[in-house]
């Protein structure tokens, strides 16, 4: 692009931003994602919202973008290391996840150290904090629209966000849903979002981001309370082209994709290289004080999962509704959450605040059902993780314990009443 392309393109975007400084909060808000039409960037979007602030509608927005940034500004980074280049041989075995992969092939990855993904993640968590701060702002009821799909990102980090760094390739990677053709008796696939998601998010939405901002960023600090220096050291070529590893020789010196091409071909990875890294998910923990933020986050995660049902359970609209209650539908799919699943989901929340407060232990699969584990020891006097180890069982012995144990039958409901589709919409309610 022209230099004079560009400051005309950055004179347009100022003087949309100025006319919006009299707008309406929906104006204010339409006309600051209607910027990325143009190629604007997540972060120029916020810097038009922030004009506005102090307004809940607006102050969603400001929040909602800070999520965002925040999933960029890792995105960014791992396009620039090449993240899962080595799978590129095999990338047209994965239907139209290959689209999304494409986003972090780049024509000259970077070489990266365990150094700098343990400061990409930190960083991800910081920018989750941010987010959640942002959103903390938002104290009343709201109306916030947006079309969804045409958020976009700026992977590459040239400053302009394309189309085709947006929502849309994510929502195309998601698995599809079945709908029974009655006609030619046969199920057949329909898109999970449509090619249109337009949402009205509302107060209890504010408090859904916020449980998730808290769930990704108990990942992370339990991810950065581990130590994970020699995993990588044997294995992070699987995933970066120009990993730092101690054992370089392993890298481009082995023939995983011969039964594919019947050619022996060096590359970049072997069968046996991902067998060492399921098999060596063992880490020291070296910062244990972030195994406590980690509890803690959790914790948060089910408080919020508790609000938003407050204010979900109050509105009494079906207005292009994120997460509906019994009596509205969703947005997308026309998804529906009847009372037995609202009643279900509430339970679970009541059991995960059992467990993560220590007032009940959670079943263990390989006791005499006397004992259960108590999970926030689990967090608070951490010892070595080792995969493998807490599959089998004998990893929990520590933190064994009798007490009061989570409902039976708590589980077995979820699965019933959500018609085996309990992990799907785990993921949406988180």
């Amino acid at each position: 692009m022209s230099v004079r392309a560009r400051g005309g393109w950055a004179g347009g975007l100022i003087v949309a931003a100025c006319s919006m400084v009299s707008a309406a909060p929906q104006d204010a808000i339409d006309a600051a994602f209607g910027m990325q039409a143009e190629g604007a960037t997540l972060t120029q979007v916020r810097q038009a919202l922030v004009e506005h602030a102090g307004d809940d509608a607006v102050d969603f927005a400001i929040g909602a973008v800070d999520f965002l940034l925040a999933g960029e500004q890792l995105i960014q980074q791992l396009h620039r290391k090449g993240f899962m280049m080595p799978a590129a041989p095999i990338r047209g075995m994965v239907g139209p996840e290959a689209q999304l992969l494409s986003w972090f092939v780049t024509e000259q990855p970077e070489p990266v150290t365990y150094a700098e993904i343990e400061a990409a993640l930190s960083g991800f968590v910081a920018n989750l904090s941010k987010a959640d701060a942002s959103l903390s702002r938002v104290d009343g009821d709201f109306k916030c629209v947006l079309n969804v799909s045409n958020i976009r990102f700026d992977v590459d980090s040239d400053g302009i966000a394309s189309s085709q760094e947006g929502m849309r390739t994510l929502f195309d990677a998601l698995p599809p849903r079945y709908v029974l053709n009655a006609d030619a008796g046969r199920y057949e696939p329909l898109p999970l979002v449509p090619g249109d998601l337009v949402i009205a998010f509302d107060r209890g939405d504010a408090s859904w981001l916020r449980g998730y901002s808290h769930l990704l960023m108990a990942v992370g600090e339990f991810l950065l309370a581990h130590d994970a220096q020699d995993l990588f050291d044997r294995t992070g070529h699987v995933f970066f082209p120009e990993a730092q590893i101690k054992y370089d020789f392993l890298k481009n010196s082995t023939y995983f994709l011969e039964f594919v091409s019947g050619e022996r071909t060096p590359t970049a990875f072997d069968l046996t290289d991902l067998l060492a890294f399921v098999g060596n998910i063992e880490f020291e923990v070296d910062e244990p004080e972030r195994m406590a933020r980690s509890l803690e986050h959790l914790r948060q995660t089910v408080r919020h999962g508790r609000e938003m049902w407050t204010h979900y359970d109050r509105e009494r609209d079906n207005d292009r509704e994120w997460i509906p209650n019994p009596h509205q539908t969703a947005a997308f799919s026309q998804v529906k959450v009847d009372q037995d699943m609202h009643d279900a989901w509430i339970l679970f929340l009541d059991e995960c605040e059992g467990i993560l407060s220590g007032r009940k232990v959670l079943r263990f699969w390989r006791s005499d059902g006397k004992r259960g584990i108590d999970v926030p020891r689990v967090f608070l006097e951490p010892r070595e993780f080792n995969l493998l180890y807490w599959i089998q069982g004998s990893a929990a012995a520590p933190y064994l314990r009798e007490g009061e144990f989570t409902s039976e039958g708590t589980w077995q409901r979820l699965v019933e009443v959500f018609d085996d589709r309990v992990f799907r919409f785990s993921f949406w309610f988180n």
